[in-house]
């Protein structure tokens, strides 16, 4: 078992990531790695996840960036809390469109990470977000 999956255990009942099983309500995200530690997932936005009429709501949007930072943590074998979210929304996220996420550590210092997450569509970047997470204390 890789440390991304052996990591990612924590997270089986997860909203976003989690398997049908332990959340029924789950997005079944599923991200790939590539040599880097980057993750990449697609998603389908659908009426579901809008807050006005057509566009994707920005609370989901800011949990997409989240969960894309949290599964690069997962490439390195880290848990961690996020502490500290930060979204830029540059332009509209529109329903019944395929985005894809993306994420990459920046950094880290003393167990805190820092890492950058974005939402593009055809290389245009539609939302971006930075943030900080914790290793939580054993």
């Amino acid at each position: 078992m890789t440390s991304y999956h052996f990591t990612k255990q924590a997270h089986n009942s997860c909203m976003v990531c989690g398997t049908v099983e332990n959340n029924p309500d789950t997005l079944l995200l599923a991200f790939s790695q590539d040599s880097e530690g980057n993750v990449t997932a697609p998603f389908q936005v659908t009426s579901r996840h809008q807050g006005y009429d057509g566009l994707l709501h920005g609370g989901m949007a800011s949990t997409l960036l989240d969960a894309a930072m949290t599964h690069c943590l997962f490439t390195h074998g880290i848990q961690a809390l996020t502490a500290e979210l930060t979204v830029r929304f540059i332009a509209p996220v529109r329903t019944e469109q395929q985005v894809m996420l993306t994420a990459h550590l920046v950094g880290h210092r003393r167990g805190i990470y820092q890492l950058e997450a974005l939402i593009t569509q055809e290389q245009q970047v539609l939302a971006r977000a930075s943030a900080k997470f914790i290793e939580p204390k054993k």
